[in-house]
């Protein structure tokens, strides 16, 4: 009788403890539809940059945005689809909109759109989708890209825009962009013509 209200009351914070562990989802849905309603600047200079997590919407058109230079696309179901098409994400992943997405999902989806060669495991096992998201952000980390870090960790709206700076600028460094072909000896004979 003695000790059965530390009994009740350990009792009651085991229960409490346990309602709040990951048994539910973490859905952010205001976040999501704002991050599908502003423009491209906007998203990339105000909005993400305040975001203690990335939803799967922002996320997927951060990285059509990157793969084509804009956002194209209208809805989530388009940008899902167009993704899937590239390759650049896996159905079974089974991600929806308002859910954050982890580092893992992020550098697969960016080493599928920057063309990252990969090693062997990235291409043995990550291709068959054993570890696919592990081996991704293993990739990404050895070409400094993105640091040392877990998969399943959230990533913040800082990061993403940090990693999309720098994925952008790897695709240009690599020559994924392609540029017009500019005759500099004609530019250069024009410029001297003038008087």
């Amino acid at each position: 009788m003695r000790y059965a209200w530390s009994r009740m009351l350990l009792a009651s914070l085991a229960l409490l403890a346990g309602a709040g562990l990951g048994c539910g989802k973490n859905l952010r849905v205001e976040q999501a539809d704002q991050g599908e309603q502003v423009d491209v600047d906007t998203l990339l200079n105000e909005h993400l940059q305040r975001q203690p997590m990335v939803t799967v919407g922002e996320a997927y058109r951060v990285m059509l945005i990157l793969a084509d230079g804009d956002d194209q696309y209208t809805s989530f179901d388009q940008r899902r689809t167009a993704l899937e098409e590239r390759g650049a994400i896996r159905a079974e992943w089974g991600l929806e909109r308002e859910e954050p997405i982890d580092k893992g999902s992020v550098a697969y989806m960016v080493c599928r759109i920057i063309k990252a060669p990969g090693g062997i495991n990235y291409n043995l096992f990550g291709r068959l989708g054993v570890g696919d998201r592990r081996y991704a952000l293993r990739e990404l980390e050895f070409l400094g890209l993105m640091p040392s870090a877990v998969p399943y960790r959230y990533i913040t709206g800082g990061e993403l825009v940090d990693l999309v700076a720098k994925a952008d600028r790897y695709m240009a460094d690599k020559g994924h962009y392609t540029h017009e072909a500019v005759d500099l000896s004609q530019t250069l004979q024009e410029n001297t013509d003038t008087p």
